[in-house]
């Protein structure tokens, strides 16, 4: 059996409907995803297991959902339960290993602070905690896991990496190459937790964390495809902090951005539980000055992944390989009266992501709208590397609608959320046919017509009409959690008076 390069990029908290082949009229400029898009079969429906960086990632490199991982938040912060991510065997790098794949990593990882606690500032940050009575960390000070240490040759970024602008390995590769970072215009970042705040950069792309990564991607491409390989390639933004070169800024400075259908003059949450991720201020202004910055980073790492698809058609790998485009999550950015940032609420624009994967030369690209899940991309890679059904865990190989337009792998999706804040409350969505239901145990449910309502304004939860429905996707969000390992599972259906016989 051949085995076929896969390159694995991943964004961090993009909106679905940022690439062109989801909306055409999005003003994000991105011509080498465009141009990547022509050569792939692009997801209109594919959904991330978890609105949130840790449990997302945790999905991609075990197959498994949030609920059993224990990563159901971001490492070190309540709500996670497992804040490095085990060494197993079934690890993605691990099975690829043994498949006689080399594996390669830049960027974020956050999926672990490593074994030394002192090597980043984030881990300096936990210790500081510890001082204060901290004592959540305490079972991992001597354990840690970073790429290199569960079978990745590259880059071992601790934590989060914060946007990677203040991490080691891309301050020293500035001073090695005689390069000064400067940033201009700064804004936002005034209070705890803000998620508004960016700046221009105006000493170069040559200084951009893009540049920094293609360059280590290319360089760690050429350490490791002398065999069959992974390369996985991951990006800080367009999370926050919005820090984007000034000439990419330059072509969104002055565009005028209307609002989200879902925002209106209202300060009414359609929910309590959003009012988490609701912004104080009812200002689309605010909004419209964060998106112009969004859609400029976002221009600078499509560019930055034009260098990478350039490099492997230079060494001849792109027909040949398999690239696999995705983002953790998406973001709010405004969206439902002001929700900003993500979790606390499910609502497309948090829990939709962008998905394409372009196979080798010679197989067919196109549009699918079948449902695909964060779990499947697992899937996918180890079928890739001739890996049987056994192995992929919670996931389906997406493999069989690459090359059939008919084809579906699964007839629903699920994503898991307890929040990326101190206010604990578990969520669950379950995506069937038209309808999402959405599970919220710390307030009321939400049930909406996709088919008839894609914006999510209409909640149907207490419309009578509606009530076998509603009974149909509770019982199926029921065996489908059962199903994943949900420890959550028997609670649900109390709370819902579903009796298990009545499964």
């Amino acid at each position: 059996m051949e085995k076929h390069p896969i390159i694995l990029i991943m964004t961090d908290q993009q909106r679905a409907d940022t690439m062109h082949y989801i909306d055409p009229a999005s003003p994000c400029v991105t011509p080498h995803l465009d141009a990547l898009a022509c050569d792939s079969v692009c997801f209109t429906n594919a959904y991330t297991n978890a609105p949130v960086c840790t449990p997302a990632r945790s999905c991609l490199h075990t197959g498994l959902y949030p609920s059993v991982t224990g990563m159901s938040s971001n490492i070190y912060q309540p709500g996670c339960v497992t804040h490095e991510i085990a060494d197993a065997p079934y690890l993605l790098s691990r099975r690829l290993g043994q498949a006689g794949y080399r594996c390669g990593y830049t960027g974020k990882w956050h999926l672990g602070l490593g074994k030394d606690k002192t090597a980043s500032r984030e881990g300096r940050s936990l210790l500081k905690k510890r001082e204060k009575g901290f004592m959540g960390a305490d079972a991992y000070l001597n354990y840690g896991t970073l790429p290199s240490s569960v079978g990745f040759n590259g880059d071992d970024f601790p934590g989060h990496g914060g946007g990677g602008e203040e991490t080691d390995l891309f301050l020293d590769w500035l001073r090695e190459n005689g390069r000064t970072y400067e940033k201009a215009n700064v804004y936002g970042g005034k209070r705890p937790g803000d998620h508004a705040h960016g700046a221009e950069i105006v000493s170069g792309e040559n200084t951009t964390v893009q540049f920094f990564l293609a360059e280590r991607a290319k360089k760690i491409l050429s350490e490791i495809s002398d065999s069959p390989f992974l390369l996985c390639v991951n990006y800080w933004g367009p999370h926050e902090p919005y820090v984007a070169l000034k000439e990419d800024y330059d072509l969104y400075r002055d565009m005028q951005i209307p609002p989200w259908k879902s925002f209106t003059s209202s300060k009414k949450v359609e929910n309590k539980l959003h009012r988490l991720v609701q912004r104080p201020e009812q200002d689309w202004s605010f909004f419209e000055n964060n998106l112009r910055h969004y859609y400029a980073l976002l221009t600078g790492i499509d560019r930055s992944i034009g260098y990478l698809i350039e490099e492997l058609k230079r060494k001849g790998l792109y027909d040949e390989s398999y690239i696999i485009f995705m983002a953790d999550h998406g973001d709010s950015q405004g969206c439902h009266n002001g929700l900003e940032n993500k979790s606390g609420h499910m609502y497309q624009e948090t829990t939709r992501i962008p998905l394409m994967i372009k196979p080798p030369k010679g197989m067919p690209a196109g549009i699918r709208d079948c449902l695909a899940s964060t779990v499947d991309i697992y899937a996918t890679i180890l079928d890739i590397a001739g890996y049987n059904e056994s192995a992929f865990q919670a996931g389906h190989s997406l493999l069989p609608v690459l090359c059939d337009t008919n084809a579906k792998v699964r007839d629903y999706a699920v994503c898991e959320c307890v929040s990326a804040f101190p206010l604990i409350a578990d969520q669950r969505m379950y995506r069937e046919g038209r309808w999402k239901y959405v599970f919220n145990a710390g307030g009321s449910d939400e049930l909406y017509d996709l088919e008839s309502d894609p914006y999510e304004m209409n909640d149907l939860i207490d419309d009578l009409k509606h009530a076998a429905d509603l009974k149909k996707l509770r019982e199926g969000l029921a065996k489908a959690m059962y199903s994943h390992g949900d420890g959550a599972a028997p609670w649900f259906c109390k709370m819902n008076h579903l009796l298990d016989w009545e499964l």
